[in-house]
C-alpha cells in the first residue's frame, strides 16, 4: 500500500471542510498522530515495512465520518446516532472511493472491520477472522492512546460528581457505555477508562512512553472537596497501566 497516496487524498479530502473550525483541526491533528501511532506501535510489534504501512493508514483513515458529522451536526455528540465509523466505510466503499486512497483489494476487509469496530463498545468477535481482529485491536489501541492526547489539549475538564453507576463501572475497570454517560464528570471517566480496553503490551507500553495519559489527568480542574476522589481515580488507571505492562505476554 502506498501511504503518501493515502496521505495525499486524505489532505484533499479535509479541504472540503472548513478548517478554520477547532472541530475539524482537531479531527485532522488526530488523524495525523493516530497514523504515527500505527506506524510505532507496528514497528514494536515487529510486523514488516508493507504491514507498517496498513496501520498508518488505518490510523489515518479511521475517522474520515467524523468531518461529515460536524459539517452537519457542528459537534460530536456522544449522543448522536451519528455512526462515524460507518459513514467512513460508506465515503471509502460504497461510493468507491477507497482506490483514491490507493486501498488494495486485499486490506478491504481489514479496513471495513477496522474502522467499523474501532468506536464500538466491544469487538463482536465472532464476525471477524484472524487477520481483521488483529488489526481492528490495533486500530482500537492507537485511536484510545491518541484521543486522550486530543482531549487534553481540546476541551476543559472539570471533576466533580459522577453518576454511581458510571463510578461503579470505573471502578470495575470495564469500558463505559456512552448511553450511561449523564454528565461531564461521566464523560471524564469514560475518557480514563480507554485505559481498560487497550490490548497489546506494547499498545499499554506505548501509551505510558507518549504520556497521555498523565497528560489528560494533569490538565483536569478538581475542586479541593473532590481532591481525594480523584486522586483514587488517577491511582487505579495508574495502577492498572503498570499491572497490563508487567502481566500481558
Amino acid at each position: 500500500m502506498d501511504y503518501q497516496k493515502a496521505e495525499k487524498e486524505f489532505l484533499r479530502y479535509v479541504k472540503e471542510f472548513d478548517t478554520t473550525k477547532n472541530g475539524i483541526a482537531m479531527k485532522i491533528s488526530h488523524s495525523i498522530h493516530t497514523a504515527d501511532l500505527g506506524g510505532k506501535l507496528a514497528k514494536r510489534l515487529e510486523l514488516g515495512k508493507e504491514e507498517q504501512t496498513l496501520c498508518k493508514a488505518l490510523g489515518l483513515l479511521h475517522d474520515l465520518g467524523r468531518f461529515t458529522e460536524f459539517k452537519e451536526n457542528g459537534n460530536y455528540n456522544i449522543d448522536s446516532t451519528f455512526d462515524h465509523a460507518l459513514a467512513a466505510i460508506n465515503y471509502l466503499f460504497k461510493e468507491g472511493h477507497s482506490k483514491d486512497f490507493g486501498i488494495p483489494k486485499k486490506y478491504e476487509s481489514i479496513f471495513k472491520k477496522a474502522i467499523y469496530y474501532h468506536n464500538k463498545l466491544e469487538i463482536e468477535e465472532e464476525h471477524l477472522n484472524k487477520q481483521e481482529l488483529f488489526y481492528t485491536k490495533l486500530l482500537r489501541d492507537i485511536d484510545k492512546i491518541d484521543i486522550l492526547r486530543q482531549e487534553a489539549s481540546s476541551y476543559e475538564w472539570k471533576y466533580d460528581e459522577p453518576s454511581k453507576e458510571v463510578k461503579k463501572e470505573f471502578f470495575e475497570n470495564h469500558l463505559i457505555d456512552q448511553k450511561k454517560v449523564k454528565n461531564e464528570t461521566d464523560r471524564l471517566l469514560l475518557e480514563l477508562a480507554y485505559v481498560y480496553g487497550i490490548y497489546f503490551k506494547e499498545s499499554y507500553q506505548l501509551l505510558k512512553d507518549t504520556d497521555n495519559l498523565e497528560l489528560f489527568m494533569s490538565v483536569v480542574v478538581v475542586t479541593k472537596e473532590k481532591e481525594e476522589e480523584f486522586e483514587k481515580i488517577k491511582e487505579n488507571v495508574r495502577n492498572f497501566l503498570e499491572e497490563r505492562m508487567n502481566t500481558l505476554c
